[in-house]
């Protein structure tokens, strides 16, 4: 395999910018048909499907949840305490301390239990995400 010339390079992240366009507008089209013409599949209420003879097309739409910890307080305060438990459960989350990695890979402080490091790595996963690909056109300087 050689190496690409500049040229070469940006000639693929021009052909790169098309392929997305066109993509793009035949993603909205399909969009646009799904919801004008597509129906409702069995159990899910949240999808239009249309079918052609080699193809089905799914248009889903999700929603998620973001709960205002700041807004929550204030209604935690001017609630009872039954009330409020009967909207809100709290939850801990917890987050690696910057001193983690540095402690286990130390003596361990007398007061740690033997089996420490066991728990802590079933406790802490570390999950590799797939490489992802940036490419972006260089705005070119007018002289």
């Amino acid at each position: 395999m050689r190496r690409l010339s500049q040229s070469d390079l940006d000639n693929l992240g021009i052909r790169l910018e098309e392929i997305a366009a066109e993509q793009d507008c035949i993603r909205e089209q399909l969009r646009e048909q799904i919801e004008n013409f597509g129906s409702i599949p069995p159990k899910a209420e949240k999808s239009r499907r249309l079918e052609g003879d080699q193809f089905r097309f799914t248009l889903s739409t999700s929603s998620r949840t973001e709960i205002r910890d700041a807004d929550v307080e204030r209604i935690r305060e001017a609630c009872p305490q039954p009330l409020f438990a009967k909207l809100f459960t709290a939850v801990t989350k917890y987050k690696l301390a910057k001193s983690a990695t540095l402690l286990l890979s130390a003596t361990l402080p007398e007061d740690a239990p033997r089996n420490l490091r066991v728990l802590f790595s079933k406790a802490v996963q570390i999950v590799e995400d797939s490489p992802r690909l940036k490419i972006e056109r260089i705005e070119v300087e007018a002289a």
